[in-house]
């Protein structure tokens, strides 16, 4: 399925698109303690900044996966420039071309939301070993969304439905995790303006309007739309 929203992201080659940042990342793996020997999963890698980072602080096996061909060529770019060792291939988050029980732990920052919930979350799980953990930033409604709200998130991201806390611990136990964890943002967190760039030459004028249009719809006063912080153990 096409998504002029993810297409935007690749051709501007956003990096930290998801919920809280990259901000956010650096700070929820202050407190993860990764050997260097576990193998690491960075589903919907996009452009590889978060892919990168967790190299250069673990020195681990990773593999980076993005559906879309421009955002795999930039991760790889990335990743090349960094001389990081990372393996980055071109996959689909619903039907992944990986063993069952290949990964210690999987990060899907703002991934699950963009494909079907349930199908995603079930592969998540299946190539995830026994005892790993999936660490999932995902978009959350605090309560129910009007029908123009909604329609209007449909039509900018292609996102059907979006669960509310609830929900996505329902999907995650459904999908075999045996504990889901909700891990709180911290309080004092900087959320920067976008500084991670790889753009396109010649960008069309549609995705300046998909960026505008992004921009309009977060700023909206009592906007209902947050995000969670799911660990999920399987």
């Amino acid at each position: 399925m096409n998504n002029d929203y993810i297409d935007f992201l690749a051709h501007f080659g956003i990096g930290g698109a998801h919920p809280g940042g990259f901000p956010l990342t650096k700070r929820l793996f202050d407190s993860f303690d990764i050997s260097s020997s576990a193998s690491l999963l960075d589903i919907g890698c996009g452009t590889g900044q978060t892919a990168a980072f967790l190299w250069e602080k673990y020195g681990c096996n990773i593999t980076a996966v993005d559906k879309h061909p421009l955002m795999v060529e930039k991760a790889k770019n990335r990743f090349k420039k960094n001389n990081s060792s990372i393996h980055v291939v071109t996959g689909d988050a619903e039907q992944l071309a990986f063993p069952t029980d290949s990964f210690d732990l999987i990060v899907s920052e703002s991934v699950i939301s963009f494909n079907d919930v349930p199908k995603t979350s079930q592969e998540l799980s299946r190539v995830l070993k026994d005892g790993g953990q999936l660490l999932a930033i995902e978009m959350t409604t605090n309560q129910p969304l009007t029908e123009e709200l909604q329609n209007q998130i449909e039509q900018l991201y292609g996102i059907t439905k979006v669960f509310n806390q609830e929900e996505w611990v329902e999907e995650f136990t459904q999908a075999g995790f045996q504990s889901v964890t909700l891990l709180e943002a911290p309080s004092d967190l900087e959320i920067n303006d976008v500084n991670d760039l790889q753009p396109s030459e010649n960008l069309n004028e549609k995705w300046y309007d998909i960026w505008d249009d992004h921009t309009l719809l977060m700023a909206q006063a009592n906007m209902p739309l947050s995000y969670r912080i799911f660990l999920c153990e399987k």
